[in-house]
């Protein structure tokens, strides 16, 4: 059995702005399907993505919105 490709979708709320951020399996931001605003972050990590936000006191919250798995 092979890797399974998944990604999730979570609704971001800032102070500066919201938007969907993709998130794949590897925790890496997913550059379709997110947001403008947040495309800068594609590449690095989500988790690192968080962290930032809140040291900034930007963060308001995250909301999970949809998990997508690869049938195949």
């Amino acid at each position: 059995m092979g890797t399974k490709y998944k990604r999730t979708i979570y609704w971001c709320n800032t102070t500066k702005a919201c938007g969907a951020v993709a998130v794949d399996q590897d925790g890496l931001v997913y550059k379709l399907d997110t947001a403008p605003y947040f495309r800068w972050w594609s590449g690095k990590r989500f988790v690192e993505m968080k962290r930032f936000l809140q040291r900034k006191n930007q963060l308001i919250g995250f909301k999970k919105i949809d998990e997508e798995v690869d049938p195949f």
